[in-house]
């Protein structure tokens, strides 16, 4: 029987985060890294998350990016004879954390740590018996979801996002969702509403008009990672069906970009937060006049 996928830490309160299964012979986390103290503990808590887990995690839950299998690519910035990395699916992103170039010719090279850091997941599965995995969050979240602040310090109180400053509407810098949040910070409601009413009555109109003549326009159509995201393009990622026409985007150099897009799908513009190595098909316009940053 398959083995939940839970968060794993030495301490209840704070410290570094793994994911991992509870056992009857001890717990063992996605990274190997062993002690006999590992306790489970809350999704959502004031710890950081181990980076290698992390990849694991993403490994574990993303769908494979339509027409590209996962094959051994060489790293971005690389020489002539590069070492060939193993890609978490759906992302430009090897399994031992290094940025991936999809444009050069695949390596027959492999990563050590890539190769050592399957084996480990393997065994975590096997070990497991499989592995129950957490549910899958939606591509474009819920509307109204709030925010976790980057040093997670209060997660009583919940921050709108603001993917046109990467922040929230408050200017508090943000580290993820946080769907447990008792509260809504008051500046972020203010400033959340007259976003709301500016998007709707100009941005809106605006992104349908845009989505209409894009269907009819010549364009670009490409495989990319997130990080170059601009405004006006489109683009579909593995997992969501759904078309994202991009309003504006923000990159503040962290490991996720924040990014305005318009869904058709549900006639709404919404703040997304996607990893920066995520990987997209997109679709750039000859010529768009980017939306007016409005708060």
């Amino acid at each position: 029987m398959p083995t939940p996928l839970v968060r794993l830490a030495l301490h209840r309160a704070s410290g570094t985060a793994h994911y991992g299964v509870v056992l009857p012979d001890g717990a063992v986390t996605a990274c190997a890294t062993v002690s006999p103290d590992w306790m489970a503990i809350a999704e959502r808590t004031a710890h950081t998350d181990c980076r290698a887990c992390s990849r694991a995690l993403l490994a574990l839950t993303t769908p494979a990016h339509p027409g590209l299998s996962l094959i051994a690519l060489p790293a971005t910035g690389t020489g002539k004879s590069p070492v060939g990395h193993q890609m978490i699916p759906g992302h430009l992103l090897g399994h031992c954390g290094k940025p991936l170039d999809h444009e050069r010719t695949p390596s027959a090279r492999a990563c050590r740590a890539c190769a050592h850091f399957a084996t480990v997941l393997q065994r975590l599965k096997e070990r497991a018996h499989g592995l129950l995995l957490p549910a899958h969050s939606p591509c474009h979240g819920e509307p109204g979801l709030l925010g976790a602040p980057l040093d997670r310090g209060n997660l009583v109180t919940g921050h709108r996002s603001n993917a046109l400053t990467g922040k929230g509407f408050c200017e508090t810098p943000l580290s993820g969702p946080n769907p447990g949040a008792l509260n809504v910070c008051a500046p972020c409601q203010r400033h959340g509403r007259e976003a709301d009413a500016a998007r709707r009555d100009h941005t809106l109109l605006r992104m349908r008009e845009h989505a209409d003549a894009l269907r009819s326009q010549v364009s670009t159509a490409f495989d990319g990672r997130a990080s170059v995201l601009r405004a006006g393009d489109a683009y579909t990622v593995s997992g969501c069906s759904d078309a994202h026409y991009v309003v504006a985007t923000t990159d503040l150099g962290g490991s996720h970009i924040d990014t305005l897009v318009y869904l058709p799908a549900e006639d709404r513009i919404a703040d997304l937060r996607l990893h920066r190595d995520r990987l997209l098909a997109i679709q750039r316009p000859a010529s768009f006049r980017p939306v007016a940053s409005r708060r």
